[in-house]
């Protein structure tokens, strides 16, 4: 039933207006009998619309108006004057009060009634826009999370990355955001250098999404000294696995031993780079031999590499298809043949002309895709010292970590942070950070959402869906009471590696089962496979209720 607070100081106009409104529709009145009544009635009672009287003792309908309108805040509550008044000054002064519409005395039912019903039908379209409005904004909050982990991972893995600038000069331009171009590069254990440049399918927060795999992978198999055929196969693997169909990564990646003078190259998809002498002398083009990698299941894959006899000084210039593809103001490509010019017959200095020159030609347009250039200094990188992988494993004492995290801590902004930051705190784990805070971002959000919250991943499809399914999260987390998610962190040597364990238990009903690998088109629900993707060994206990991941460090 719609309240209706009726503001007059006399009594007959009260009456005649009361039953006015009854007779009108189904409408609980109220009735105040003057301006300081009214403020008192509106905060009590939230009245859906409001009839003011402008000429009363005490405080007359303006003062009364004006208080009303700055105390709702983004709600909306229609105010019509029924006033005697009929000078057009006063009328005008009576709306900048902050009334909404006025009815003369002695008033019309039927334009009465016409007026209460816009005004009503405007409260509630507010209303309903208030609503969705907090819906988009618990939507875009969650959508700016997402976007610092990938932000924060990204950074993460772009800090380990050994960018030595006498070895490796490179330029980087996303035409969004986030960038769907990634170029990482470490040093092996034992020497020699590793190097994958690639660029994703699409463009921002969906192309970048792909560095995560890609990054947590190349990261942990170079620690680990896989060749660079393995490391293609892995990659191309996992993201076959993961990421939707048409999402794909052209990509080279590189070795150079440690006396700098083989290059092992692996590349599919990928613009052909330049190999070029130290004096300057073109030697060759690399092209690439194989599909960009996610799209051909592991039986198909071939991870056969291309090697070359190189010698310190050499250089190697790989790119990006925005460069080539780059336009002017009247639509021209850059094209191979200018880049071909630039590298080939430059005679000093070529990073640098490439750059200039596609910045000459493009002007002010603006940037259609995302750009990298890089250019590969070839030389020997000697072993690492001092480095993590050198501690010998007797050194290494096992320690363990317990964190509960309660009801009130998941209604917290981004409990895992806090997580992360206390784990990469401890020996041996620094290095590793940005694997395992996506690690315990996956664990926690299925452990929120999946088993103690019990909310079903299949409902997010569309917008309308995604709304829908935060505002129940949101609802849920507000209602939530006596609930844990308890984390045991086990560091351990054996057989000479080095492990963490990885256990979590919650108050919910656990989750195995819940989790589902959907279809390629969706990139929600894959909770369970990108745990699995980065870990050695994945297993539940006491019914699905216990999680227990083994991570090799």
């Amino acid at each position: 039933m719609r309240k209706i607070l009726v503001v007059d100081d006399i009594l007959t106009n009260r009456v005649i207006l009361k039953q006015t409104l009854i007779a009108l529709g189904d409408y609980d009145v109220i009735e105040a009998i003057n301006g300081m009544d009214a403020i008192e009635k509106f905060n009590l009672e939230k009245p859906d619309l409001i009839l003011m009287d402008i000429m009363m003792p005490d405080m007359d309908g303006l003062e009364a108006t004006t208080s009303i309108k700055e105390s709702m805040g983004e709600d909306y509550t229609p105010i019509i004057f029924i006033t005697a008044l009929s000078s057009e000054d006063s009328l005008v002064t009576a709306l900048a009060s902050g009334g909404d519409d006025f009815i003369t005395k002695p008033f019309n039912v039927d334009v009465l009634e016409s007026k209460i019903n816009a005004h009503l039908r405007i409260r509630e379209l507010t209303q309903q826009l208030n609503v969705k409005n907090d819906l988009l904004s618990s939507f875009n909050q969650r959508l700016i999370t997402e976007q610092e982990l990938i932000e924060h991972f990204f950074e993460s893995a772009v800090q380990q990355s050994f960018l030595d600038k006498n070895i490796i000069k490179y330029h980087m331009s996303s035409m969004s955001t986030f960038n769907g171009d990634l170029l990482l590069a470490e040093r092996a254990p034992d020497g020699g250098l590793y190097l994958v440049m690639g660029d994703f399918t699409g463009h921002g927060l969906t192309a970048a999404m792909g560095t995560l795999p890609v990054a947590m992978i190349f990261f942990k198999m170079v620690s680990e000294r896989f060749a660079v055929g393995d490391i293609a196969r892995e990659i191309n693997l996992q993201l076959h696995k993961l990421m939707p169909s048409g999402m794909f990564f052209v990509a080279s990646i590189i070795e150079i031993n440690t006396r700098g003078d083989i290059m092992s190259v692996w590349m599919g998809g990928m613009p052909e780079s330049y190999w070029l002498s130290n004096e300057g002398e073109f030697k060759s083009k690399i092209y690439s031999q194989h599909m960009p990698l996610g799209i051909l299941a592991d039986n198909e894959f071939d991870s056969s590499i291309q090697v070359f006899d190189i010698e310190h000084g050499d250089k190697v210039y790989l790119y990006s298809d925005g460069i080539v593809e780059a336009k002017n103001s009247m639509g021209e490509q850059f094209g191979d043949e200018r880049l071909d010019k630039i590298i080939i017959n430059a005679k000093n200095n070529r990073f640098n002309e490439v750059l200039k020159t596609l910045n000459d030609f493009t002007g002010e347009s603006n940037q259609k895709d995302d750009i990298t250039l890089v250019e590969l200094n070839c030389q020997g990188i000697p072993a690492l010292e001092n480095s993590e992988e050198t501690i010998r494993n007797d050194d290494a004492l096992p320690w363990n970590i317990s964190v509960s995290l309660s009801e009130i801590d998941m209604r917290t902004p981004e409990p895992v942070n806090k997580l992360s930051t206390i784990l990469s705190s401890m020996p041996y784990i620094s290095r590793h950070k940005g694997v395992l805070h996506v690690l315990l971002a996956e664990i926690y959000a299925n452990s929120i959402e999946h088993s103690i919250l019990n909310i079903e991943s299949v409902s997010k499809t569309d917008e309308e869906h995604f709304e829908e399914y935060y505002k129940i999260r949101n609802e849920a987390l507000l209602g939530l009471t006596k609930a844990s998610i308890n984390f045991n962190f086990s560091f351990f040597v054996e057989k000479h590696k080095h492990y963490l364990e990885i256990k979590v238990s919650d108050s919910g009903t656990g989750f195995k089962n819940k989790v589902t690998t959907k279809n390629n088109k969706q990139l929600h629900g894959r909770g369970l496979d990108i745990i699995n993707s980065f870990s050695e060994k994945v297993s539940f206990s006491e019914d699905g209720k216990v999680l227990t991941i083994l991570y090799k460090l």
